[in-house]
């Protein structure tokens, strides 16, 4: 199994329309086509691949998503990597001691050659549920793009997993994805008591606090494992600082690393999750050395 890169990441909404809506403000565009018949299950879908954001609406409350938005409410609940082949990477997710909870062939669309997706039991994950997904789009077809003039978010670059043990969660997830991350440890998080390992390739970023008492270390006794941040990449940060206060988002804490690393430029904001549906959002400028 090869795995190609971070795909999307899927957020539980209770109001699809609203959360297409906060989205399409603070991304300045973005096109959200629904699909309410996928997995013929009673949800409504929206997934903007450019962005890899997907929003997802439970539309029965009894159902097991229903369920889980009423328990946990608005979001992430899924993180899905692309692969190059689903028949590879489910006989290494078996191999591994890992369970597979449900697998779909969403491939009969005019636009693509194979969908195929498998999702990971997250029991053994530390509290994120990973799609393996392997597809491709027909000769000549691109997902759509709405673009706008001023800030342009580039892509989506890393989901950031809170973890009670960084050792633990390193090498489940060098097992789970055979031995294909290349985590960079020691990154300087800002003088907070933070272990946190990123492997900038891959897209994933393990997080964990050493003190209880630091509002990371509270925040993970209180929620537990999971994809607590989601970094996208933007063109220019001081046009994303504009853009987010013009559009009435607030600004809880922003960064500038300085060059570290493979990276020459890293600056971060992360812009305050009150009315981002759940989801705490950074854009990140990042240049390569």
């Amino acid at each position: 199994m090869k795995v190609i890169g971070l795909n999307r990441v899927e957020l539980l909404v209770s109001n699809a329309d609203a959360a297409q809506a906060t989205f399409e403000l603070l991304f300045n565009g973005g096109v959200y086509p629904s699909d309410l018949a996928i997995h013929d299950r009673p949800q409504d879908c929206r997934n903007n691949y450019p962005h890899g954001l997907e929003l997802v609406q439970p539309l029965d409350p009894d159902y097991k998503l229903g369920r889980l938005l009423a328990d946990k409410g608005e979001h992430i609940f899924c993180v899905v990597w692309d692969v190059d082949s689903i028949d590879a990477a489910r006989e290494h997710v078996l191999s591994n001691g890992f369970e597979i909870q449900y697998e779909g062939d969403y491939s009969a669309k005019p636009e693509v050659e194979v969908h195929k997706q498998l999702v990971v039991r997250p029991d053994k994950t530390h509290g994120m549920m990973v799609i393996f997904q392997e597809r491709r789009l027909n000769p000549g077809m691109t997902d759509p793009v709405a673009s706008r003039s001023g800030l342009e978010v580039l892509g989506l670059q890393r989901a950031e997993l809170l973890v009670a043990d960084p050792d633990a969660a390193e090498a489940t997830y060098q097992k789970l994805f055979g031995g294909q991350f290349d985590f960079e440890r020691d990154v300087d998080a800002a003088d907070r008591p933070l272990d946190c390992r990123v492997d900038w390739n891959m897209g994933l970023e393990l997080v964990h606090p050493k003190s209880a008492e630091d509002k990371i270390g509270k925040l993970l006794a209180e929620k537990g494992e999971y994809v607590f941040t989601v970094v996208w990449d933007v063109n220019d940060f001081e046009l994303a600082r504009q853009h987010v206060l013009a559009n009435g988002f607030e600004i809880q804490w922003e960064h500038d690393w300085g060059p570290h690393g493979p990276l020459s430029v890293h600056k971060q904001m992360v812009i305050r999750p009150a009315n981002t549906h759940g989801l705490q959002v950074i854009f990140q400028e990042r240049r390569m050395l």
